[in-house]
């Protein structure tokens, strides 16, 4: 099913071509259980850390001269422990800049995930979670958000105590028309 998903992504070495200038690279990790799923984490509470907190996708500013794709691999093992070293992604999702960073340019990476490793948190993540997509919609409200003692109303999608905004909200709002209709 994710297979299909393929030609409605932007090629990975086209995005990496198009985009050679993001600073940044997140894994967005799919995985199909009865239906896909897709791996998001809640960052660690740091002061130096302005994402602190919120529920994203694993990745990170890649290193001086690394590809981006590595960065993807590299901050995804680094945070949740999965190997992704090798492993070819699906395809990409436009770059975008986060709001709060206008310059810093990152570049999603789309992968299926089928290895018998389970994501657990690591250095950076407080906690993880296999979230269906298939539900998101119903999910979709508008949340109170807190930034920098700013109260916000932001779109976002909202279950239980996680409530996923921002960034990564519009990287899922991006991906959902591209599902397959049995996914």
């Amino acid at each position: 099913m994710l297979d299909a998903l393929r030609p409605r992504l932007v090629a990975a070495d086209d995005a990496a071509t198009r985009f050679a200038d993001a600073s940044a690279a997140v894994a967005v990790l799919l995985r199909e259980r009865p239906g896909a799923e897709v791996l998001v984490t809640e960052r660690a509470r740091r002061e130096s850390d302005p994402w602190s907190g919120q529920w994203s996708f694993p990745g990170g500013r890649r290193q001086p001269g690394e590809p981006l794709l590595h960065a993807a691999w590299r901050e995804t093992e680094e945070e949740v422990g999965l190997p992704l070293r090798d492993r070819s992604p699906l395809g990409c999702l436009p770059a975008r800049s986060p709001r709060n960073r206008p310059g810093l340019v990152v570049l999603p990476f789309v992968f299926a995930w089928d290895g018998p490793e389970e994501a657990h948190a690591r250095a950076e993540v407080d906690a993880v979670a296999w979230v269906p997509l298939a539900g998101l919609p119903s999910t979709r409200t508008t949340a109170r958000i807190t930034v920098r003692d700013l109260e916000l109303e932001m779109p976002a999608f909202v279950e239980g105590r996680r409530t996923i905004w921002g960034f990564t909200y519009r990287v899922l709002e991006e991906l959902l028309p591209l599902l397959p209709a049995d996914a």
